[in-house]
Order: C-alpha cells, then structure tokens, then sequence
C-alpha cells in the first residue's frame, strides 16, 4: 500500500512540474520574441528611418551670403524617438516636407521628393514633419509611403517658425543649417533634383 501510495503521490507531482516546465517555457520564449523584435515592432517613419553616415568623399557646397539661419527644433519621430533638426542638417544637407494624412496631394509630393534624396545614396537627409494632431494618421501615412525616410510629430510653433501654413510646403536646408529654397506649394522630383545637384559633389 505504501508503495502504490507513493507512487500515487509522484505521478501528480511529476505531471504538474511538467506542466510548469512547458508554461515557462512558452512564456520565456514568448518574451524573448517581444523584446528581441520578432513581432515587427519597427516603426515606418521612426528611428529605423534616420539617415545612416555621410558617404565617404562627398563634398557639400557652401551656402550663400546672407542665407537665413534654419530655426532649429527637437521633436518626436513616430516611434517616440526625439531628434533634433540641427543634428541632422550638421553633416550634410536635409529637406524638410510638411506634410499630413489628410493632404491628398501630400503623398505624392513626398514620393518626388524622396526619389531626388535618394538620387544622392544617403548625402542628403529627408525629414517629413506631421502636425501634434496627425499622430495616428501620420502613422498610417508612412506605414502606407513606406519612403525608408523619417517623419517626425511637430507642434504648432515650428510649423509657424517656417511659416508652413498648409501642409505640402518643401524646405531645403543647407549643410550647417542655413536655408536655400522653400516650396509652399510642395516640390516636383524636376524641381528639387537641379537644387540638390548643385550641393552635392562627388
């Protein structure tokens, strides 16, 4: 009896440990998939998105006399991640679009601008800039453009310290942060390209 009692005792015993076993082991496993990334956490528009080193051997123009000094910023990019403007436009040169999900012409300004950036393999820097009150939709936007560029979420004084009115406006910002162009009405890929070509030097 005591020995069928014994047995009786283990055999739930050794069940129940392993019915932890495999439970830990699903939720360890479960955990090192969220932390390590492999639900595609990854932001369309975020950190991911910020432009890697200038290319070696690339060379920028300087920005004429008497160019206005860009007014410099910090926001969040779409993931959270603050950048500020100057850091970008310190190494090389960057254009900003205004933009917004609600724009219909927008997104297609956006596409020809990224197609003259990306013309330059990472010499030029493209930021999309999203009202405080796009977030959600800005989101969209990009998981939708998918431009491989960032976007960053800006509050109403920097929308007023470019004098963006409406969304679509295109800035080009020299190397060191001065000013050289402004599109109120959004840039064609023909319009930015000549611009961006004069900069830039091999």
């Amino acid at each position: 009896m005591g020995a069928w009692g014994g047995a009786a005792r283990s055999r739930p015993r050794s069940v129940y440990r392993g019915s932890v076993r495999r439970g830990l082991f699903f939720l360890l496993a479960s955990l090192l998939v969220v932390g390590c990334g492999g639900g595609n956490d990854e932001v369309a528009g975020g950190a991911g998105d910020l432009p890697q080193s200038v290319p070696t051997a690339v060379t920028f123009a300087e920005a004429p006399p008497g160019a206005l000094t860009a007014p410099d910023f910090t926001a969040e990019l779409l993931d959270g991640t603050p950048v500020t403007a100057s850091e970008l436009w310190r190494d090389r040169p960057v254009v900003l679009v205004f933009t917004a999900s609600y724009c219909d012409r927008c997104a297609e300004i956006h596409r020809a601008v990224a197609e003259a950036v990306d013309a330059h393999e990472g010499a030029i820097g493209l930021l999309g800039v999203v009202g405080e009150d796009d977030l959600e939709g800005g989101r969209d936007y990009a998981d939708e453009l998918d431009l491989g560029h960032p976007v960053a979420v800006a509050g109403e004084r920097i929308w007023l310290d470019y004098a963006a009115r409406e969304p679509g406006l295109v800035v080009l910002v020299g190397k060191g942060g001065k000013v050289l162009r402004g599109w109120p009405g959004g840039a064609t890929t023909e319009q930015l390209r000549p611009r961006l070509e004069e900069l830039v030097a091999p």
